[in-house]
């Protein structure tokens, strides 16, 4: 238990200033500098797909599919993200005119907030399908628990930070 609450606060410290550092200033440098960064990235990649391979039981040719599955889902998952963001700036933006809001921008706003989670849900399902073709059950469970684990750190995290842009709400 330990291991994993060090492993989730490894993987997530590193993950949540990324995040926050691409929401506030996309595009921009990175606080550490592009070459360190990014071997600091690569280092904790390296790190989480061993402990991935030695909780979950993946052999090497299922790491492989598993990266390039993942690298595929990530891609798509990240553009509902920012389409996301997007919505709920906008829709903020116009509920504080409060009787000034326009309707039909709020209403626009909301469903477009269904409908991505709506394909969030799709993406879930269909990754859990194609990791299915090469993960047990078992390791699917294990994996969507290990992701579950770290998810939760990086909010929790970013939820403390001051420039996070969440600002301590949960």
């Amino acid at each position: 238990m330990r291991l994993l609450r060090y492993t989730a606060l490894v993987v997530a410290l590193p993950l949540s200033a990324s995040i926050a550092e691409a929401q506030s200033r996309p595009g921009g440098p990175s606080r550490g500098g592009p070459p360190r960064r990014a071997q600091m990235e690569q280092q904790l990649r390296e790190n989480l797909w061993q402990i991935t391979k030695q909780r979950i039981g993946l052999t090497d040719a299922q790491m492989a599919t598993l990266a390039t599955t993942s690298r595929r889902f990530d891609e798509r998952r990240r553009t509902l993200a920012v389409d996301e963001r997007s919505q709920r700036l906008a829709l903020r933006q116009e509920l504080k005119s409060d009787a000034k809001a326009d309707q039909g921008r709020v209403a626009t706003s909301l469903d477009r907030l269904h409908e991505i989670h709506r394909q969030r849900v799709e993406l879930q399902i269909e990754e859990q399908r194609e990791f299915a073709t090469f993960m047990t059950p078992v390791q699917r469970a294990k994996y969507a628990a290990l992701q579950e684990q770290v998810r939760r750190r990086v909010d929790a995290l970013r939820r403390q930070r001051p420039d996070s842009g969440y600002g301590g709400r949960p």
